[in-house]
């Protein structure tokens, strides 16, 4: 993919995320029930919207930061270091989701523990549906 085509879709994905957080905000806030937690959230997803905008256009106003960007990005160490940490994190979460499930149901909180139990089986659906797209295109 052209690194300026991908750059335009981080930037619509900032976007997204501004949106999404307030949003969350929004609804935390005219809900009776005043959720702190999803308040703050959206707040944060907001503000991280704020700035992956401002270092798109701080790297998009300069060819040559544009240039050095790209060689970044594209370097194949880079790219290799960016693929083994998405995987460390994906298995992190599922290992710490596990465990958070387990200790949830000791301590009752079944609830808790079933909407847990539903993002891990998200986050794995999600990724097998994307390992067979990737597989299909290659």
């Amino acid at each position: 993919m052209e690194f300026k085509k991908k750059l335009k879709i981080r930037l619509w994905v900032a976007i997204s995320y501004i949106v999404l957080g307030i949003a969350m905000a929004t609804v935390a806030i005219v809900s009776k029930t005043e959720n702190q937690f999803i308040s703050s959230f959206g707040l944060a997803l907001a503000v991280m919207g704020i700035a992956r905008i401002r270092n798109y256009f701080l790297i998009t106003k300069n060819e040559d930061t544009l240039r050095k960007r790209e060689i970044t990005e594209t370097d194949e160490r880079n790219v290799s270091i960016v693929n083994k940490a998405r995987s460390a994190a994906f298995t992190v979460y599922i290992l710490l989701a596990g465990v958070f499930v387990i200790v949830m149901g000791l301590l009752d909180k079944i609830e808790i523990s079933v909407w847990v139990s539903y993002s891990v089986a998200l986050l794995v659906f999600v990724y097998w549906i994307c390992y067979i797209i990737y597989q299909k295109k290659s």
